[in-house]
C-alpha cells in the first residue's frame, strides 16, 4: 500500500512542477506583453490566478504527507509520545470530517457553476472550482494513510 501512496505523491509532485511552470510562463508572457509590447493580454492574469489555485489545492495533500503544513505545536511538543500520537490521530479524524464536507460542497459548487464561463479566458468556472473537491480528495487519501498507519501501530 505504501507504494501506491509513494507513486501518488510522485505523480502529484510532477503535476505541481507542470502547474508552477505553466503559471510562470503565463506571468512572463503577461509582463512581456504589458511592458515591452505595451499591450495588455487580459487572460494572462486570470489563467495565472487559476493555476495558482490549482497548485495550492494539489499541494495540500503532498505537504500534509510530508508533515510540512503549518501547525500549532506549542502544546503537542510537550506531550508524552502516546498522547502526542493520540492528538495527531484526533487531528486526522477532525481533518477528515472537514475534508469530506469540503468535497461534498465543492462538487455542489462545480455543478451549480457548470454553465458559467470565466470573463477573460472563457474557461468553464466549474473547471476552476473542481480544484476544491479534487484537492480535498487527494488530501483525504493521505489522511486515510496516516490514520491507517496509526491503527496498525496501535495493533502492533
Amino acid at each position: 500500500m505504501k507504494k501506491f501512496f509513494d507513486l501518488l505523491e510522485r505523480a502529484l509532485r510532477y503535476t505541481l512542477v507542470i502547474l508552477l511552470s505553466s503559471m510562470t510562463i503565463v506571468v512572463v508572457i503577461g509582463i512581456f506583453a504589458r511592458y515591452i509590447l505595451l499591450i495588455s493580454i487580459p487572460w494572462t492574469e486570470e489563467i495565472a490566478r487559476y493555476l495558482m489555485i490549482w497548485t495550492g489545492f494539489v499541494a495540500f495533500g503532498v505537504a500534509y504527507r510530508k508533515k510540512e503544513l503549518i501547525s500549532v505545536r506549542l502544546f503537542i511538543d510537550i506531550l508524552p509520545t502516546n498522547l502526542f500520537r493520540m492528538a495527531l490521530f484526533v487531528s486526522d479524524i477532525l481533518c477528515s470530517i472537514f475534508l469530506i464536507v469540503a468535497v461534498i460542497y465543492g462538487i455542489k459548487l462545480c455543478l451549480i457553476n457548470m454553465n458559467q464561463l470565466s470573463p477573460a479566458s472563457r474557461i468553464p468556472v466549474s473547471i476552476i472550482y473542481a480544484a476544491i473537491p479534487l484537492g480535498c480528495t487527494l488530501y483525504l487519501v493521505f489522511v486515510v494513510e496516516s490514520i491507517s498507519s496509526f491503527l496498525k501501530l496501535k495493533k502492533g
